[in-house]
């Protein structure tokens, strides 16, 4: 989904796009902090410190500017997994770094959990799009692993819900101060892919 598709007014000036940066910031902050239902749009232009109709240059309703932010995180996480992955060679160094940079993304932006999870309340479809779409993109590096001879031939969409599970949870541990003690992103890393390495069960 992009901002075209929801006929969002993109800026061009530097103080559009000024205007348009505050409104997206107010908004994520009063959605992590409030929810969706539970802020408005002159909540928001308040916020921000614009006049009401300031709002509707850019965003034709509420439920865009979620749309728009919800999709911005979706392009963000992905675009800075794919840097990072990119410099790795094997399957086995692409996981470690795609797992690392995604608890390391989720502990700059705690609200994004928050924004994401919120989608299954207000568009069902949304919170199946994103995951989808993350899972689709997850499978076609799975699949190239398969042929290369580098991790076992499964069902490779189980394996990306599997591991993007595995990864949201355990980033919600680390956002959300979970659990009995503190682990940073590296320690957590270096769990998540001892399990994968070596299994779980003594044999």
């Amino acid at each position: 989904m992009r901002d075209h598709d929801l006929n969002i007014k993109e800026p061009t000036t530097r103080n559009a796009k000024l205007t348009f940066s505050d409104i997206e910031n107010a908004a994520i902050k009063l959605f992590y902090k409030n929810g969706y239902h539970g802020t408005t749009v002159g909540n928001i232009t308040s916020e921000a410190g614009i006049a009401a109709g300031t709002f509707y240059l850019y965003f034709p309703s509420k439920l865009t500017l979620y749309k728009h932010i919800l999709t911005t995180f979706s392009h963000n996480i992905r675009r800075e997994i794919a840097a990072n992955v990119s410099k790795k060679d094997t399957r086995y160094e692409k996981e470690r770094e795609g797992i690392r940079t995604f608890l390391e993304y989720a502990k700059k932006n705690p609200e994004m959990y928050n924004i994401i999870w919120e989608s299954l309340y207000i568009d069902r479809e949304l919170f199946r799009d994103y995951y989808e779409s993350f899972s689709n993109r997850y499978v076609t590096g799975l699949n190239h692993a398969v042929s290369e001879g580098e991790i076992r031939p499964l069902d490779t969409e189980v394996v990306s819900f599997v591991l993007m599970g595995i990864t949201n949870f355990v980033g919600l541990k680390i956002v959300l101060d979970l659990g009995d003690h503190k682990i940073d992103v590296d320690g957590a890393t270096d769990v998540i892919m001892e399990i994968i390495e070596k299994g779980l069960f003594k044999r």
